[in-house]
């Protein structure tokens, strides 16, 4: 090889190795609906769902806030009727926030703001009026990374409702504790705390005793509680009993309460 050919072949490749080693790393784009104004039509019917990655999102001067802003992207939604509608983040990778407006960009409105709801994700309910244009932001926590964005526009879950029914008659064990039954009907799934007071009387007294229970309800659940008595022991004879119910909805965080009151004859357990 000659000495003229050597010195080609060597600056070719000094100027490849120098041309790559300084090449710029080429960054992701933002995604399409970084942006107020190109803003994802939530389509009708529900439910509707996106996923995007919001790494490269970038959050604008005018977006505003919902605990922290990060990496902002869009989404707008004009119902063709009036509905209740739960909009949430759940299956996203990262720490969101999610927040809904009316108005128009710079002078909104906001109509709700959350950032967990249950978890480091998040879900907002309101009613939405028909032909009105909604305007959801999802952000991240305290103005941290994005990451990858599960979005979701639904109807909300049905509400819980609950029937409590207490029974006539109940018992008293040999220490001198009522025993007192009753049902309650769910409509779905709900975590119960059920309050029960006694009082009962025997002789010129009355004996008095409460007691809270913990249990799990769906469809018509059977449920009992002892009640020891606070100032002696309950014995075979009418009571008069009030019981509270405050059963919680974990689908919606909502919690429902029923009461009832009534006289209940206590027997001999056996």
């Amino acid at each position: 090889m000659s000495y003229n050919l050597f010195r080609s072949c060597t600056s070719l490749v000094l100027t490849l190795v120098i041309t790559v080693a300084g090449a710029s790393p080429v960054l992701a784009a933002p995604p399409a609906n970084d942006d107020f104004s190109s803003a994802t039509t939530v389509t009708e019917p529900l439910p509707f769902g996106d996923a995007i990655n919001t790494v490269e999102a970038t959050t604008a001067s005018d977006d505003p806030d919902c605990v922290g802003q990060g990496p902002t992207v869009w989404y707008t939604f004009a119902p063709s009727q009036d509905m209740d509608v739960q909009a949430n983040t759940y299956g996203s990778d990262y720490d969101t926030t999610l927040s809904v407006y009316t108005g128009s960009q710079g002078n909104l409105t906001q109509i709700a703001c959350n950032d967990d709801a249950g978890s480091l994700q998040s879900a907002v309910t309101f009613t939405a009026l028909a032909n009105e244009t909604y305007y959801f932001m999802v952000g991240a926590f305290a103005s941290g990374p994005g990451g990858n964005l599960v979005f979701t526009v639904t109807l909300p879950p049905p509400p819980l409702t609950i029937e409590l029914q207490l029974g006539a008659t109940g018992s008293f064990d040999r220490q001198g504790n009522a025993i007192i039954r009753g049902t309650l009907t769910c409509s779905k799934f709900a975590i119960v705390e059920i309050a029960v007071d006694v009082t009962q009387p025997v002789g010129k007294k009355a004996i008095h005793g409460f007691s809270e229970t913990f249990f799990d309800c769906n469809g018509e659940t059977g449920w009992e509680t002892t009640v020891p008595g606070s100032d002696g022991r309950f014995a075979g004879g009418r009571a008069t009993v009030n019981v509270l119910v405050d059963a919680f909805d974990p689908e919606t965080g909502n919690v429902v309460e029923a009461v009832a009151s009534g006289t209940v004859r206590l027997r001999s357990q056996r």
